[in-house]
């Protein structure tokens, strides 16, 4: 079935929060929380701009096959403005997990953003449902911002997730590090940011 590129529908969040719950849900709460949370992580990597997409089917019904978020130098997020009123519900010992997660995308995003110039652009996340559809946005994502005359795009990601991916498909390792508070005795958490040429 063909697909096309459309701006997301924030109606389709919950689709995709089901997608990372089991990898992301943080190690206290209830369940609530935990999806709570992961909806967070989420939502810090969606920007106030027009580059937030999703791909669908052509025809109806319409089905999302998956979704791809990038940030210019300069966007903000309203992400805590959600948080705040959303997490009233929870106690504040839970939150620290939630400020955790803040701390370590920001530093991330920070880090990634001050290798950019003001024409290259960041893809924050892109999340797939179906399989090969990750490729199928980022591949017309691509196109797109290429015709709109971005030079690079960026990204971060880290050891929990394929980040070799990123090597086959055209991307450049350009920064692997260690995040210490995510590293334990056994393991280094490392983190890993990207360039490819648009």
């Amino acid at each position: 079935m063909s697909t096309h590129l459309e701006s997301f529908d924030f109606n389709n969040l919950p689709l995709i929060v089901d997608v990372v719950e089991p990898l992301w849900f943080p190690p206290v709460g209830n369940d609530e929380f935990k999806r709570f949370n992961v909806e967070y992580i989420v939502r810090n990597n969606i920007w106030e701009n027009n580059y937030r997409f999703q791909l669908v089917d052509d025809g109806e019904p319409s089905e999302i096959h998956s979704a791809a978020f990038f940030a210019r130098k300069g966007d903000y997020s309203n992400v805590e403005k959600w948080f705040t009123k959303e997490s009233q519900r929870f106690p504040e010992e839970w939150k620290t997990a939630s400020g955790m997660s803040k701390t370590f995308l920001t530093l991330m995003d920070e880090r990634t953003l001050s290798l950019m110039q003001d024409d290259d652009i960041k893809l924050s996340l892109f999340i797939s449902r179906k399989p090969g559809a990750g490729s199928s946005i980022l591949e017309k994502c691509c196109e797109k911002l290429r015709a709109e005359g971005w030079k690079n795009l960026y990204l971060w990601t880290d050891c929990e997730c394929n980040w070799q991916w990123y090597i086959k498909h055209g991307f450049t390792l350009l920064k692997e590090d260690t995040y210490e508070p995510f590293s334990d005795e056994q393991e280094d958490y490392k983190t890993y940011i990207f360039k490819r040429k648009l």
